[in-house]
């Protein structure tokens, strides 16, 4: 018969390698998880690099849209310094002028308050289409509506 300090002896040989085979797949898979953890961080910063120049190829191809089909903005021309708080100025729309333009010059000219409200309009009144090239005289005291029928209609 075997001992029993014998059987313990092996029994707990069995345990701490057991234990020790354990510890071994613990690391191995700690390696592994560095090895995926980086080979991740390396993909997500090479995915990240790949998305900033599709973002400055974008942006380079906006800024060369903006500048390139639009020919140059309207200019104001004030025919006479206006003697109370109206705003008068005339409005040369050019072939290619969107309604957004229109607004934003009618803006900074002082002649409407909010551009998005002329392109609100114009959007709402289906309009848009047809807003006709030439000269047209605006005065801060017209209405938005007056401002649309005036730019559709033949100058």
């Amino acid at each position: 018969m075997i001992k029993k300090s014998t059987l313990r002896a092996f029994g707990i040989g069995l345990f701490l390698a057991g234990v020790g085979l354990q510890l071994l797949n613990n690391f191995e898979s700690k390696d592994s998880n560095s090895i995926n953890s980086e080979e991740s961080f390396e993909q997500t910063q090479k995915e990240l690099t790949d998305v900033k120049q599709q973002l400055a190829d974008l942006q380079i191809d906006l800024e060369n849209a903006q500048k390139g089909p639009i020919q140059e903005p309207a200019k104001p021309v004030q025919e006479e310094p206006p003697t109370n708080s109206q705003a008068i100025t005339v409005l040369e729309i050019k072939t290619g002028m969107t309604s957004s333009e229109i607004g934003t010059w009618l803006e900074n000219a002082g002649i409407i308050k909010h551009k998005q409200d002329l392109e609100d309009y114009l959007t709402a009144q289906n309009m848009t289409a047809r807003i006709q090239t030439g000269t047209f005289e605006m005065n801060s005291s017209m209405t938005i509506k007056q401002i649309a029928d005036s730019i559709t209609r033949k100058p």
